[in-house]
């Protein structure tokens, strides 16, 4: 989206939720908070330190609809809460979808002059603006920090574009210290924390870097969160670590492209379960969106279709980049620059390394996809993903065989051609 009214953007929500602080959270499962993050909704939220109310509506009647119905009824009659200055977010298990849906869709309609929200569209986008206006805290969803471009595999159709990549490197201990310093000046809650590669169980210092992450800054981290492509198992120092700050993992499955990596994947499912260390086992035909190189010439659309097909991206698109101490809004960008795919532009990150100087209120909106252009640079050579992208590899993993040179316009078509 294209900044029409920098800084003032989210002003009608954030008016709303200031006349409203209280959170009134009705459903079940207050114990898990949202998607990676198990933790109960009151110890994650109490950054902000806000009123909070939970009304138990059992998940086993919330598809029954005229119960719901009869439950809401019932409950404003104890509770006014049409009364209440407070936000009311429908609140079941993150995949819950339709018992979600189903008490989001009656709130609405009993509360029709209240903030009503379902969980995943709070706390994937309004708790932000919430935190801001409310208690003019920072919160960001989600940020993801790059230790090694040095990978064990090289996909084709990586999405850091592993095989672009001529030098492969690790970044320094002290520089990652670093850049979580610059973030967390001037972030008060971060979502999910994730530490991705290339593979980061090859980079030496990950166990230093996790346990100095979660010492100095684990309370303004919902969740550590560790990408791996599934073919190296834990050493001893790091498998204590990763058990004693709860990181975990979510792990890839490239098994179907590549069968000789299922016999170590599987020993290290083993070894996880062992261990009792936390993590996430994708399908076994894991898909990659092939968004990159791009299947037409975009750098020749107008900057309005281009920021209208932005928007059917950046919608969906879930991670924030950090480097240099600068966020940057789409991941992938931030990967074509350090693979030497596009050069760095401003208008691409918003740049934390003058912390006293940074208008939050400007830096939210960019993290919920306001920007100068309304697209990303990198669109013009982006397929990009979800809604603007149907293209997939048929399965994840598929081996490069060599390194390549990218110039400019080129071609999906030239980019296959060139393995066969």
């Amino acid at each position: 989206m294209k900044w029409k009214n920098k800084g003032h953007e989210f002003e009608e929500s954030g008016i709303k939720f200031k006349n409203n602080p209280k959170l009134i959270f009705i459903g079940d499962d207050f114990e898990q908070t949202h998607y990676y993050i198990d933790k109960p909704v009151n110890e994650f939220l109490n950054f902000l330190n806000p009123e909070i109310e939970f009304i138990k509506i059992p998940r086993k009647y919330a598809k029954r609809k005229m119960f719901v119905k009869l439950m809401l009824f019932l409950l404003e009659i104890k509770y006014n809460f049409r009364k209440q200055k407070a936000v009311i977010i429908a609140h079941y298990h993150y995949t819950k979808l339709k018992e979600i849906g189903i008490l989001s869709k009656y709130l609405k309609r009993f509360y029709p002059k209240k903030p009503v929200f379902d969980t995943n569209e709070f706390f994937e986008k309004y708790l932000s603006i919430y935190a801001l206006y409310t208690a003019n805290k920072v919160y960001v969803r989600d940020t993801c920090i790059i230790a090694t471009t040095v990978c064990t595999l090289n996909c084709k159709y990586c999405l850091n574009f592993t095989p672009f990549i001529k030098e492969p490197a690790s970044v320094p201990l002290e520089k990652l210290k670093e850049e979580a310093d610059i973030y967390f000046k001037s972030v008060d809650k971060a979502g999910f924390f994730q530490i991705s590669g290339g593979e980061p169980l090859s980079y030496k210092y990950l166990g230093d870097y996790i346990a100095w992450l979660a010492e100095n800054y684990g309370k303004q981290i919902g969740q550590i969160l560790l990408a791996t492509n599934g073919t190296l198992i834990p050493n001893e120092k790091l498998t204590k670590i990763l058990k004693k700050y709860n990181v975990i993992l979510l792990l890839d499955n490239y098994t179907a492209a590549v069968p000789r990596l299922k016999p170590i994947r599987d020993n290290l499912i083993k070894y996880l379960d062992e261990n009792k260390i936390d993590y996430r086992n994708y399908a076994d035909k894991q898909e990659f969106f092939r968004f990159f190189p791009a299947n037409e010439d975009y750098s020749r659309w107008s900057d309005e279709e281009l920021a209208e097909r932005a928007d059917k991206c950046w919608g969906l698109q879930p991670w924030r980049n950090l480097r240099n101490g600068r966020v940057y809004y789409c991941n992938f960008s931030s990967f074509a620059v350090t693979a030497g795919i596009i050069k760095d532009n401003p208008v691409n990150y918003f740049d934390l390394n003058n912390a006293e100087n940074i208008d939050k209120k400007v830096f939210i909106e960019f993290l919920l996809g306001y920007s100068e252009l309304g697209y990303d640079t990198f669109c013009k050579h982006c397929n990009g993903i979800n809604t603007a992208n149907i293209l997939t590899t048929d399965i994840a993993g598929r081996q490069a065989k060599c390194k390549h040179d990218w110039h400019e316009g080129m071609t999906l078509q030239e980019y296959e051609e060139a393995d066969r």
